[in-house]
């Protein structure tokens, strides 16, 4: 039987004689977890480790009896709640009367009746659970309305309630400082009085919300472009959010609330965002995003204009020794100083980039004569050779470099950047320390990658497509709530072929509608085999920007929860912030069907993109993950964590769900908790798992009630 804290229910007895411990055992097995105590001298102690739900208790008993027993349990605050049942060879009044007397729920008499006596501490078990249970909920309520009133005193927006004819009733610390009203001066006065909103442009009055919730009984929200004037300082701030009238149980208005807050905050956020989303945090250098569309840019300009774009793909050759041998923050100055050089030779209209570890982008637009590039790369060659110093000691470094050109080498961007990586493999296996233009004889590489294009496709058309599920775990408390869908491919010796090697071709190259159909059938089969075994869990599926823009998606998923009988909140949609902003309009379209369906929508790898606030308000997702490249390093790198905060901040300002990717050690887990960050998954609870071993991995795990 379980007790009203959800555990199992727990029975000590207490007796001098193992056979009466035994009979009892016998006959009140499986009701609770059952101990014992031969000494009544040790029974108080006992009783104070396991606090148990009933004590049956012996009333005649060497050194000391059950009464004096009884009497120290009931004495003691902390034992006072047990229920006590006195067994007893001793059948008259006078016993049972002293056993009530002493504070006993009951007495048993000897020869015990199984069923009596089972039934007797059946009953006694359920009244301690109700008993509980009751306590508990009052506990619960006490603590939701202390709660309630500090989550208003201190919540980070403005509240103010008002009665049906929106005179003010209640304000919060927030409202008060916003308004410059105090609450006491505020009670009993007019909305309109004391929330002074206005037109930012015309500096008209603007209509309250609350007004207009109160006259048409409906949620509304504020005006764009509206600003609050402070009574005492009479500056203005721009603010949002939205009034809703307050109905009672049968329907009747009672009053309407508003809550906002100051825009200028959020926009100061989103700038942040912004710059930590598109920016290297180490050299401020602009990270692969911003690179990417620069790049479009200047490929855009240079059609136009008849020029080229001169792409350099910079390396530092055996960084990886230099920086193991002399750690990582020697390193990380290294770059700094390299990076300070490197900018002292370049044009404004230059931009370098920061891609990787040791790895640097220099795009050169508008060129007229290939030795412009070419000059260009002599010089960091040449500069890049000159010893640097830190702290008094030089250290050498080179560099190696790929070089390409749009459009003789590559008709785009993505193509351009592969080319440059071509040209710089063959500067390495040249020697380092060079640089290389991309020629025809590199394009072999493009015949291989076509190679593997046609045996991805072949995996597809042999089913060797397999699905493996990592689990999403509650980091307070272990509990599993949802796993996400991740494809392999099965390979034809049997080994695995990882993600890396296929998804950025099946993504160029298209293949990743089927490849993406093929992983949601799957992962929805694989979900109605646990509903079957009755475990309910949802499941998360990646959906790429070409899956996630094709008309035909909406129409799969709803086949596919039909034909396997899933609720749709048994499935969840992983989106990456790039295919969300490609067509706005389109997506909020998209968004809004699925949600409308029940399916829940998450951003992974939330921070790597745009990370737009704008969009956030616009898409109205569900949950972010925050991306495993920023929580691998939080807890050394002070930039990766400002960003896991930020983001935590983000989503907790804009109710949304978040779920930190990466989570490899219990540290990362008790920082993430500690920032407000509810949810993770990573090699830390377990690596993806095949189907089998992931179903073993949840009969072994806790699952949610």
């Amino acid at each position: 039987m379980v007790n009203g804290s959800g555990c199992m229910s727990t029975l000590l007895i207490v007796d001098d004689q193992p056979a009466n411990i035994a009979l009892l055992s016998e006959m009140l097995h499986g009701l609770a977890e059952i101990y014992f105590v031969d000494d009544s001298t040790k029974a108080f102690n006992r009783a104070l480790e396991l606090q148990p739900d009933i004590i049956l208790l012996d009333i005649e008993m060497p050194v000391m009896s059950g009464f004096e027993v009884c009497k120290l349990l009931k004495n003691d605050p902390v034992t006072t709640s047990i229920s006590v049942i006195f067994i007893s060879a001793h059948t008259e009044a006078e016993f049972e009367f002293n056993s009530l007397a002493y504070g006993a729920v009951d007495f048993i008499g000897r020869p015990l009746n199984r069923a009596i006596c089972r039934l007797r501490v059946q009953n006694h078990l359920l009244l301690q659970q109700q008993a509980k249970a009751l306590q508990q909920s009052r506990k619960h309520i006490a603590a939701e309305k202390q709660r309630l009133q500090v989550t208003l005193n201190c919540i980070g927006d403005a509240v103010i309630a008002t009665d049906t004819d929106a005179i003010i009733t209640f304000m919060n610390p927030i409202a008060e400082s916003m308004t410059g009203w105090q609450q006491s001066h505020a009670l009993g006065k007019s909305i309109t009085e004391v929330m002074l909103l206005r037109d930012v442009e015309s500096k008209q009055p603007s209509t309250n919300p609350i007004i207009l919730a109160l006259r048409e009984q409906r949620i509304v929200a504020m005006a764009l472009d509206c600003e609050l004037v402070n009574r005492n300082t009479l500056l203005a701030a721009a603010v949002e959010d939205s009034a809703a009238p307050i109905f009672d149980v049968d329907g009747i208005m009672l009053g309407a609330i508003i809550v906002f807050h100051d825009v200028g905050e959020a926009k100061a956020l989103a700038t942040k965002m912004s710059f930590l989303a598109n920016h290297d945090q180490l050299t401020g250098l602009p990270n692969r995003i911003l690179l990417h569309d620069r790049l479009e840019q200047a490929c855009r300009m240079a059609m136009m204009i008849d020029r080229k774009v001169g792409l350099i793909l910079l390396d530092i050759d055996q960084f990886k020794y230099l920086n193991d041998s002399l750690g990582h923050q020697l390193g990380d100055e290294l770059l700094q100083l390299l990076v300070k050089r490197l900018q002292s030779i370049l044009e404004p209209e230059h931009t370098l980039a920061r891609i990787g570890g040791d790895e640097f982008v220099l795009i050169f637009p508008d060129i007229s004569q290939v030795e412009q590039i070419s000059n260009l790369a002599q010089s960091i060659s040449r500069i890049s050779r000159q010893p640097f110093e830190v702290n008094g000691k030089k250290y050498n470094m080179s560099l190696s470099m790929g070089i390409s050109l749009y459009p003789s080498d590559a008709g785009g961007a993505e193509t351009l950047l592969r080319h440059a990586d071509v040209a710089l493999f063959k500067a390495k296996q040249e020697g380092r320390n060079r640089f290389c233009f991309f020629s025809d004889e590199m394009g072999q590489r493009m015949l291989q990658r076509h190679q593997r294009e046609q045996s991805l496709r072949e995996a597809i058309a042999a089913d060797r497509i397999e699905v493996h599920l990592q689990p999403k775990i509650s980091l307070a408390d272990g509990v599993i709530i949802g796993a996400e869908a991740l494809v392999r491919i099965r390979n034809k010796n049997g080994s695995l072929i990882s993600p890396v090697d296929f998804i950025p071709l099946a993504e160029e190259t298209g293949i990743i509608i089927p490849l993406g159909k093929i992983v949601l059938v799957k992962a929805c089969q694989q979900n109605a085999r646990w509903q079957k075994a009755g475990i309910k869990l949802p499941v998360s599926v990646n959906i790429a920007a070409a899956q996630f823009t094709d008309p035909s998606l909406l129409g799969l998923i709803e086949h596919l929860l039909q034909e396997h009988q899933l609720t749709p909140a048994m499935l969840e949609l992983e989106v990456t912030e790039t295919a969300l902003i490609s067509n706005p309009g389109q997506t909020a379209k998209t968004l809004s069907q699925f949600r409308a369906q029940g399916i829940s929508i998450a951003i992974d790898d939330f921070g790597t993109g745009y990370s737009s606030l704008a969009y956030l308000k616009q898409f109205k997702v569900d949950v972010l993950k925050i991306d495993m490249s920023f929580v691998k390093d939080m807890l050394t790198d002070k930039n990766d964590y400002a960003i896991v905060k930020t983001i935590v901040l983000l989503g907790q300002s804009m109710q949304i769900a978040l779920v930190a990717e990466g989570v490899e050690t219990a540290e990362h887990e008790a920082a993430l908790l500690e920032l407000g960050c509810c949810y993770g998954q990573g090699y830390y609870y377990s690596k993806p798992l095949p189907a089998n071993d992931f179903m073993q991995y949840l009969v072994a795990g806790k699952l949610p009630a």
